[in-house]
């Protein structure tokens, strides 16, 4: 026998295959909310291929569940629990399924589970709330729900996606280790000769480099998880690229550093890390995982631990200011209207969700570094939209997915919530005109948009665009949402069924009558002269966006008879953002 030909039934092949699909499965579940981990991880010794040696797709085994093994299952304990483990035997084609493993690890994904849903609507007469059924998706919980037994209470934490208060607390206590060393030398003085930016190859990210790189004279090293510092630099310029921001003259001053903000001194080679410490004079940080989607715990490497890890950085050899980009989402949902002040935040009860929680705790542990003599700023904006001067947008917010799902429903969901949306280009404009400034008396901002619209006001804008979008009260437009997917109709919501119920959206989507407002003296004063001012999310704005994204063909052309959009948008160029004063922002919906 050759010595390379594979045993038939080989057990050290068979384990090395279960245990590299855990792995793959445990970071994909690190990284995605739950229906989005695939299904299935089908190990191969190589891939088929075609002549030209590309990959023979056509030739790829089928997927298939993995089998529970004996310790995984639980059987059937009750007469419902044994019906639905039948219904879901049949839909996943499982020889059994065991009541405690989730829906998911079957094979299930999220159209398969709204079929289920519409089954056991059939079955029970019962409207499955999908809301809850996604947080634990498993046969006893769904017997709980359908069943005569009542559900049990999974967590004290404000979502399923959250944790408690007090571990919020726990985790924004500064380890000791989290100031200047002994020997570290001070701040350096404005102008900044080199800068640290992380989250450079996000959308957010890319308008800031573009206005570090406008606002300065200074080499920027971007955080970037690549190979090598040549492909760290190519996502770097190719990320400014996809928005239009690219300049000829940026290969001078801009430097990819391979790291990640997940892993400890933020996955950088001790020699790097020392190179760093050295030469960099002060940091912005904004990388982050924004998912509303993702636990807590989760979220916490990046969002929590690489602030951390950013602090610590900042404290070796010289003392760098940081300027931290956070969210008004820091602040606790509620209904009504209330001011919050640009100080430290003090209340944990009320922040809903991973992604919030995780910049509540990271926000906290940088007002908490500063006295202790880290130089930090932390800045809290509006839920972001697109450019101002172009109407570029990233398709990638819950905001613009709940635009694209209502389009594809032709409905929107009345819900009287305020929302505050704040261009992108002001957001990294203030943040880089405050943080190149030097280091400033106050050490947290608020930037809110120049006027809060009722969430219904933004679909009525659309229609005004030429969109023809029904408003239907919430339980309709859910069941039409619901319904739709059932029949396996392709919409950006599905993904966010687990932020949506019978009877009403979750906690971090907000608070219908929800009225908060942002006070922003401090801001006022950071951008007194500077011309710097935020402009209305209004008609002409929102069909800026609007044909950006139909340009994109992430929106289909408006088909109504109102308005049409706005031309698409023009190359970006250099321009003086100016619109009104922060003072006069109205209320807003935290998100």
């Amino acid at each position: 026998m050759s010595p390379h030909r594979p045993l038939a039934n080989d057990p050290l092949a068979s384990t090395w295959s279960a245990g590299l699909r855990s792995a793959l499965r445990g970071y994909a579940r690190a990284h995605l909310p739950e229906p989005m981990v695939p299904a299935h991880f089908v190990v191969l010794p190589e891939l088929p291929k075609l002549p030209n040696g590309k990959v023979d797709r056509a030739s790829l085994p089928a997927p298939s569940a993995e089998a529970e093994t004996p310790s995984d299952y639980v059987a059937p304990r009750t007469a419902v629990e044994a019906r639905l483990a039948g219904l879901w035997q049949d839909l996943l084609g499982s020889d059994r399924v065991g009541v405690e493993t989730g829906f998911f690890d079957l094979g299930g994904d999220s159209l398969t589970v709204l079929r289920m849903a519409g089954q056991v609507k059939e079955a029970y007469g019962v409207r499955v709330d999908l809301r809850r059924l996604f947080e634990e998706p498993t046969v006893a919980h769904l017997a709980r729900m359908v069943g005569d037994q009542p559900d049990v209470v999974v967590s004290e934490a404000a979502s399923p996606r959250g944790v408690a208060a007090r571990d919020m607390a726990a985790d924004a206590t500064l380890p000791d280790d989290v100031r200047p060393t002994a020997s570290a030398l001070p701040p350096a003085s404005a102008p900044y000769r080199t800068v640290l930016l992380t989250g450079g190859t996000g959308y957010t990210g890319a308008f800031l480099l573009r206005e570090l790189l406008e606002r300065s004279t200074a080499t920027v090293y971007v955080l970037v998880r690549a190979e090598d510092p040549a492909r760290a630099t190519e996502r770097v310029r190719a990320n400014l690229a996809e928005y239009g921001l690219l300049r000829e003259d940026d290969a001078a001053r801009v430097r990819g550093v391979p790291g990640d903000t997940g892993r400890p001194y933020l996955g950088l080679t001790p020699s790097t890390y020392r190179e760093l410490a050295e030469r960099v004079e002060m940091i912005v940080h904004n990388a982050a995982i924004s998912s509303w989607l993702v636990p807590y715990p989760k979220i916490k490497p990046v969002n929590v631990l690489g602030a951390l890890e950013v602090l610590r950085l900042a404290g070796r050899t010289r003392v760098k200011p940081v300027h931290f980009v956070s969210t008004t989402g820091v602040y606790p949902g509620h209904r009504g209207a209330r001011t919050w002040p640009e100080e430290r935040l003090t209340v944990a009860d009320g922040v809903a969700g991973g992604y919030r929680q995780s910049k509540w705790v990271a926000d906290n542990l940088m007002t908490s570094a500063r006295e202790r003599g880290i130089p930090t700023h932390v800045y809290r904006p509006s839920p972001i939209t697109g450019a101002r001067t172009t109407g570029v947008c990233s398709a990638d917010t819950f905001i613009n997915h709940l635009i694209k799902g209502c389009l594809q429903l032709g409905a929107y969901l009345d819900f009287d919530m305020a929302v505050d949306l704040v261009p992108v280009d002001f957001v990294a404009a203030s943040v880089a005109h405050i943080a190149l400034g030097g280091v400033r008396e106050h050490g947290v901002f608020n930037l809110p948009g120049a006027g809060a619209l009722g969430m219904n006001r933004i679909f009525e804008l659309i229609t005004e665009c030429g969109y023809r979008l029904r408003k239907l009260p919430y339980d309709a437009w859910y069941g039409e949402l619901t319904d739709a997917a059932a029949r396996g109709e392709d919409n950006e919501l599905i993904p966010y069924l687990p932020l949506f119920g019978p009877e009403g959206p979750a906690e971090e989507v907000g608070f219908a009558g929800s009225r908060p407002e942002f006070d922003a003296t401090h801001l006022s004063a950071a951008l007194a002269g500077s011309g710097i001012t935020c402009p209305p999310v209004d008609r002409d704005l929102m069909g800026r966006y609007l044909s950006y994204f139909v340009s994109t063909g992430y929106l289909p052309a408006p088909d109504g008879d109102g308005p049409d959009t706005q031309p698409g948008p023009e190359p970006l160029e250099r321009t003086t953002m100016t619109t009104s004063t922060p003072e006069a922002a109205n209320p807003t919906a935290p998100t």
